[in-house]
């Protein structure tokens, strides 16, 4: 029996989910279980039901499809694809500093999506070419962080509190804590009012 990966649609245009939909049951190994057009339950459906990966656009009308991914990386480490027609790329660019596995434009070939889900799913990052060869211009920071390291450095740099973070991550608060003490070793800043500052110095933010 071969194994199926339960796909999750986040994308607020009708055209685009019909459109994945149909693409995906032309694979016997993709099941679409959800297709959302609002990110604010995204965190919820990912919690209730099993989903192997996230097919997220990054403009969304309520919330922001960052907000979204920081979200759902940091709490469940799960497997993301940006799926966008997103033309700021520092934006594209700091969803894989926060743990997209893979980009693609909505100008790409349909091809590029299944290449896509594919590469994320054994692990690994894929980049659309078009995407690359726009985003060749960012450098590489010079700090390695966690997906989950780089959710709450997400949320720090909106100014909420380990509490808030907790909530939002479903995390223990001394955990939320642990991974601000790694933060200031990685940045090697000793105030935890200085781990921002220090992240948006070396382009983390």
């Amino acid at each position: 029996m071969s194994l199926t990966h339960n796909i999750l649609i986040v994308d607020d245009h009708p055209i685009t989910q019909n459109g994945l939909r149909l693409l995906f049951a032309s694979y016997e190994r993709f099941t679409v279980v959800g297709a959302l057009d609002r990110g604010a339950t995204v965190g919820a459906f990912v919690q209730s039901q099993p989903v192997d990966l996230v097919i997220l656009d990054l403009n969304m009308p309520d919330v922001r499809g960052i907000n979204i991914l920081a979200e759902i990386v940091g709490s469940r480490d799960m497997t993301v694809i940006i799926l966008t027609g997103e033309t700021n790329l520092g934006e594209i660019d700091y969803a894989l500093k926060l743990g997209a596995r893979a980009v693609v434009s909505k100008a790409d070939p349909s091809d590029q999506i299944i290449a896509a889900c594919d590469a994320a799913l054994a692990g690994e990052i894929h980049i659309s070419p078009y995407i690359a060869e726009a985003l060749g211009k960012f450098q590489q920071p010079p700090v390695a962080l966690s997906s989950r390291q780089m959710a709450i450095l997400h949320y720090l740099a909106q100014g909420e509190s380990n509490k808030e973070i907790s909530y939002r991550l479903s995390i223990a608060q001394p955990t939320v804590s642990f991974h601000i003490a790694e933060l200031r070793r990685k940045l090697d800043v000793t105030h935890n009012r200085k781990i921002v500052e220090r992240a948006q110095e070396l382009n983390l933010l």
